[in-house]
């Protein structure tokens, strides 16, 4: 599994948290998957959602809370930040954060093995292979 080391913002207000990249986690535009504390912090207690039906892997359909308002999130890496890609944000009650396929190519991010959790940048291909966390 790859997880990496995201930074959620708006305005000032970050949290860092480690995201899951290779969940399935598919959309028509770039979206994050957040605890609700996380997204309470970035936020404020009073964040505004819309509730959307999103179809699961296995077919079924759920409602969730989506915020309204749009967050900045960025990869951090050891030696480099990419972003701000502008997502909205699925809140969770569980304490999982899941990156979906159009935020993962906005912030230029390229899966080169899943298993291992290895991956680069696409500006980086065949020059460097990061390791997740």
């Amino acid at each position: 599994m790859l997880k990496l080391k995201i930074r959620v913002c708006k305005e000032s207000r970050c949290a860092e948290v480690l995201g899951i990249a290779n969940s399935g986690f598919i959309g028509e535009e770039p979206e994050i998957l957040l605890p609700q504390n996380i997204v309470r912090f970035v936020l404020g207690e009073e964040f505004s959602t819309i509730l959307v039906e999103r179809v699961l892997a296995d077919g079924s359909k759920i409602l969730m809370p989506k915020s309204v308002e749009v967050l900045d999130v960025y990869a951090v890496a050891e030696d480099r930040v990419v972003g701000p890609v502008q997502s909205h944000a699925y809140v969770s009650s569980g304490g999982l954060t899941l990156l979906n396929d159009k935020l993962l190519s906005g912030l230029r991010i390229s899966i080169i093995d899943p298993g291992e959790g290895l991956w680069c940048f696409r500006d980086e291909l065949g020059l460097k292979v990061r390791k997740g966390y």
